[in-house]
C-alpha cells in the first residue's frame, strides 16, 4: 500500500462531498477531501434547499447557520413585455405552508451554493478536516483491501504527483469528473438540444429586491433575477432560458456585452445597468444516470452519478441524500461492525429514487419549454419528504400486515399513511424527558436522532417490556445503537415510578409520537421502530424479535 493511508478519500468538495465528509468525521472516520478547482467557487447554483435537506442539516448540526444566511422563497413577479415595469402576474413557486408535528420543516429555503458550502466547510474544520483545493484525481487502482489514487497537486510547471492509499473512495466530482469515467460506468440518458440555461451572478442597478423577477414574451419568464440576500444589495442571481435555437448562447457567455444587450431587449428596461459579472456559464441540459453507484471500493454520488435540468430544484438535494445514505454505511463497514454486503443497499435504495427524480424534473422542464404555466409551479411534490426505501434489502416490515408495493412515484409527496420500513422517520415534538427532569424545555425525535447511531424507539407503558428490548441491544457494538422508551400521554408520573432502562425515556405529551408511528401501548409486546443514522425507518415491528432480525441485516 502507498505510505499515506486514510480510510476514505473524497474527490469533489461540493455539497455532496462535504456532507459525506462531515457525516464520516462525526462518526470518527478520518477523511481526506480534495477538489481540482484552485479555490472555492463563487456562484448561486443549487440555491434551493428542500425541507428534507433542512432535516439532514439539522441532524448534522449545521442548520442554525443555514437558517441564519438563507431566506424563504420570495414571490415571483412577472413584468409586462416589452416595457418591463408593470407587474402582470404574481405567484409563489413554492407556496408557504405550515409545518406539522411529523414534518418540522415544510418550506424550502434559498441560499447560494457557495455560502452553503462555506458553512459545511466551517463545520468540517471543527473535525480537523480541510478541503485540499487544487488537487486533482487522475487515476485509480483497486485492490482487495484498498484503493490507490494518483493525485496531481497544482503548483510548479507540471504540478506535483502523489500516490495515496485509501480503504474507500467517494467520487463526488460532478458530471464531468474523473471517478465515474475511471470506473467505466455508463452514463445513460439524453442531451436536450431544445433547452439549456445561462446561469450567473452579477452586480446591477435598478433591479427589484422584494421578489424573484421575470421578463419574457407572452408573460413567460425567459430572463429572471433573484436577489442574493446574503450579499450586497446590488448582487443578483440571474437565469436566461436558452430555448431559441437561433441564438448562440455560448457566445453570450464569452461576450458579456452581448449578454447585456439581450437582457435590455427582453426586459425593455434601459435603466437596468449591469455593473459586473461575477460568474456566468451556459449549461446544456443532460438527463443521465448510472445504473451502478458502486464498483468495488469506489462509489459515485451526486452529479457524478446523475444529472438533470434544474427544473424543480432537486439536484443539490438529491446529491445530499446520496451522501447521507452512503456515509453511515461506510462508517459501519470500516469499523468492522458491518459486512461489505451492506453496500449493496446503496444502489438498491438510491437508484430507483433518482430514476423517479429524473422523470419528475424532466416533466417539469417539458412544461416550462412548452410555455405551460404548470412548469413554474412547485410545492410538496419536490420536498423529498416522502422519498422512501421500501423494498430495500435491509428494510424490515415486521408488524404482520402485508407490505404494499412502493407508491407509484416513490419520489413525490403523497398520502404517507402508516409509516413503513424504508420511509423517512417522522418527527414528534413535545416529548417530556423523564430521565432528566431538569432538562430545559421539551424534546423532539429530531433532537435525539443522530447520524452516528441507530435509534431504537420502544413504545410501551410497561418498563419490564421495554427493558427486554433494551437488554437485547446490549449484544451490539457499543456506541452504535441508542434506545428511546416512549411512554404514552396518559402516563401519570408519580413518585416511585419505575422507568425503563433505555438511554432516553420520554413521555409523548401530545400523542404525536404514537400517532406518527401507529404505535399501540396496549399490546403485550411493545411496538418498536428502528431509525437508521440517516433518519429513515429501518424496521418496524414488535418486541425483541424485530430488533434482532433487523440488526442481523446490518451488523456483521
Amino acid at each position: 500500500m502507498a505510505p499515506q493511508t486514510l480510510p476514505v478519500l473524497i474527490a469533489g468538495a461540493g455539497p455532496t462531498g462535504l456532507v459525506a465528509a462531515l457525516t464520516l468525521r462525526q462518526n470518527g472516520i478520518p477523511v481526506r477531501i480534495i477538489d481540482k478547482v484552485p479555490e472555492p467557487p463563487f456562484g448561486s447554483r443549487g440555491a434551493g434547499i428542500q425541507p428534507r435537506t433542512l432535516e439532514v442539516y439539522k441532524l448534522l448540526g449545521v442548520l442554525p447557520d443555514i437558517l441564519k444566511h438563507g431566506t424563504p422563497t420570495p414571490p415571483f413577479h412577472i413584468y409586462n413585455y416589452p416595457e418591463g415595469k408593470e407587474i402582470i402576474k404574481e405567484f409563489f413557486l413554492s407556496p408557504r405552508s405550515y409545518p406539522t408535528p411529523g414534518m418540522p420543516f415544510y418550506n424550502p429555503m434559498l441560499l447560494g451554493q457557495d455560502i452553503a458550502c462555506g458553512i459545511l466547510r466551517s463545520h468540517l474544520s471543527k473535525y480537523d478536516c480541510h478541503v485540499e483545493f487544487g488537487s486533482e484525481l487522475r487515476a485509480l487502482e483497486q485492490h482487495d483491501d484498498h484503493v490507490v489514487a494518483h493525485i496531481v497537486r497544482a503548483g510548479g510547471p507540471n504540478g506535483s504527483e502523489e500516490t495515496f492509499s485509501a480503504s474507500y473512495v467517494i467520487g463526488s466530482d460532478g458530471a464531468r469528473g474523473a471517478v465515474r469515467k475511471l470506473l467505466g460506468l455508463q452514463f445513460d440518458g439524453v442531451t436536450r438540444d431544445d433547452a439549456g440555461i445561462i446561469l450567473g451572478d452579477l452586480r446591477a442597478t435598478n433591479l427589484p429586491r422584494d421578489c424573484w423577477a421575470g421578463w419574457g414574451p407572452n408573460g413567460k419568464p425567459i430572463f429572471s433575477v433573484l436577489p442574493r440576500y446574503s450579499h450586497d444589495d446590488d448582487t443578483f442571481w440571474v437565469t436566461l432560458m436558452a430555448f431559441d435555437k437561433d441564438v448562440d448562447y455560448d457566445r453570450l457567455v464569452r461576450h458579456p456585452e452581448e449578454f447585456k444587450a439581450v437582457v435590455q431587449k427582453i426586459t425593455g428596461r434601459p435603466d437596468i445597468e449591469i455593473l459586473e459579472f461575477l460568474s456566468l456559464a451556459f449549461i446544456r441540459f443532460n438527463i443521465r444516470m448510472v445504473k451502478e453507484f458502486q464498483r468495488g471500493r469506489v462509489f459515485v454520488a451526486g452529479d457524478a452519478a446523475h444529472v438533470h435540468s434544474p427544473a424543480g430544484g432537486q439536484g443539490l438535494n438529491s446529491s445530499v441524500m446520496d451522501a447521507f445514505n452512503l456515509a453511515w454505511k461506510i462508517s459501519l463497514v470500516h469499523k468492522g461492525a458491518a459486512s461489505p454486503t451492506l453496500f449493496a443497499s446503496y444502489t438498491a435504495e438510491r437508484a430507483p429514487v433518482i430514476e423517479k427524480m429524473l422523470k419528475l424534473s424532466t416533466e417539469t422542464l417539458d412544461k416550462t419549454v412548452g410555455n405551460d404555466d404548470d412548469g413554474w409551479k412547485r410545492g410538496t411534490r419536490f420536498y423529498q419528504l416522502d422519498t422512501n426505501y421500501r423494498g430495500s434489502p435491509i428494510a424490515l416490515e415486521g408488524r404482520g400486515e402485508d407490505v404494499p408495493a412502493p407508491p407509484a412515484n416513490m419520489y413525490t409527496f403523497g398520502d404517507l399513511g402508516r409509516v413503513r420500513a424504508g420511509d423517512r422517520a417522522p418527527d414528534a415534538p413535545n416529548l417530556l424527558d423523564l430521565k432528566d427532569p431538569a432538562a430545559a424545555g421539551l424534546a423532539r425525535f429530531y433532537d435525539l436522532f443522530t447520524p452516528t447511531k441507530h435509534t431504537v424507539l420502544i413504545f410501551s407503558d410497561r418498563a419490564a417490556a421495554a427493558d427486554e428490548v433494551v437488554s437485547a441491544l446490549g449484544g451490539y457494538p457499543a456506541g452504535l445503537v441508542q434506545s428511546v422508551a416512549v411512554l404514552p400521554a396518559m402516563t401519570s408520573v408519580r413518585e416511585g415510578l419505575v422507568l425503563p432502562k433505555a438511554d432516553f425515556v420520554v413521555k409523548d405529551t401530545d400523542r404525536h409520537a404514537y400517532e406518527g408511528y401507529s404505535a399501540d401501548h396496549t399490546k403485550a409486546e411493545p411496538t418498536v421502530a428502528v431509525v437508521r443514522p440517516d433518519s429513515f425507518v429501518g424496521a418496524t415491528g414488535r418486541g425483541v424479535a424485530t430488533v434482532k432480525e433487523y440488526f442481523s441485516r446490518i451488523f456483521a
